[in-house]
C-alpha cells in the first residue's frame, strides 16, 4: 500500500538558506568558475570577463546572486562573435 507523504513548504526557512554563508560561498564558487572558463575562451584579448556576487536588495529574502559580465569591448566581441561566456555556462 502506498502511504501519503505531505511536504510543508516553510518560506522563512528557505529564505534563511538563500541568505546563508554556505549559499554565498556556492554562488561565489560558481561565478568564479564561469568567469575563469569565459576568460579561457576569450581569444580576443583585453580585460576579458569579470564577476560579482552580492546580496540582492531587489528580492524580499535578500538572496545571494552572482553574475559574470564583459569588462571591455574585446570581451563583448569575444561573446558576440565567439560565444566565450555562453560556452562557459553550458
Amino acid at each position: 500500500m502506498a502511504s501519503e507523504i505531505r511536504i510543508e513548504f516553510i518560506g522563512e526557512g528557505f529564505g534563511e538558506i538563500l541568505r546563508s554563508d554556505g549559499t554565498r560561498s556556492l554562488v561565489q564558487e560558481t561565478a568564479d568558475q564561469i568567469c575563469d572558463r569565459a576568460n579561457a575562451n576569450n581569444s580576443r584579448g583585453g580585460k576579458g570577463f569579470t564577476k560579482s556576487v552580492e546580496q540582492s536588495a531587489r528580492y524580499k529574502n535578500r538572496r545571494w546572486i552572482g553574475w559574470v559580465t564583459t569588462a571591455d569591448k574585446k570581451a563583448v566581441e569575444a561573446e558576440t562573435e565567439d560565444g566565450a561566456l555562453t560556452r562557459a555556462v553550458l
